[in-house]
């Protein structure tokens, strides 16, 4: 289970960005944009996930999108929280959701015909 989540593709970050959320919603995800090119995406409720402990769902990554020199993308996907409020088990989730929404997005820009490298 991954730290972050790092993807090549082809584009902008104003091409890239309707994808991103349009995969990610359908996921359950939200989406605070903080600037065109970084964002927290965030699924369930800490609040429940402190009361119900690794029964409950709070899922929150960053995204920053790094334009590269040869006009190409690097989406980071990243742990913006622990899980330490679920204890051993709650961290084990969030990482293991990290590697499926990493998944999720390789089989969207693969699908979209933009995925350099995964």
């Amino acid at each position: 289970m991954a730290d972050s989540v790092k993807l090549h593709v082809t584009g902008t970050p104003e091409q890239v960005r309707p994808l991103l959320e349009q995969v990610l919603q359908g996921e359950g995800f939200r989406f605070t944009w903080e600037n065109p090119a970084d964002c927290i995406i965030e699924k369930g409720s800490r609040t429940k996930a402190l009361l119900l402990g690794a029964f409950g769902t709070h899922y929150k990554y960053r995204v920053l999108l790094h334009q590269q020199p040869d006009g190409t993308l690097v989406v980071d996907l990243g742990l913006a929280t622990t899980g330490m409020s679920g204890g051993a088990v709650g961290v084990a989730k969030v990482r293991k959701k990290l590697d499926e929404v990493g998944r999720v997005l390789t089989g969207a820009f693969q699908n979209a015909g933009t995925l350099i490298t995964a």
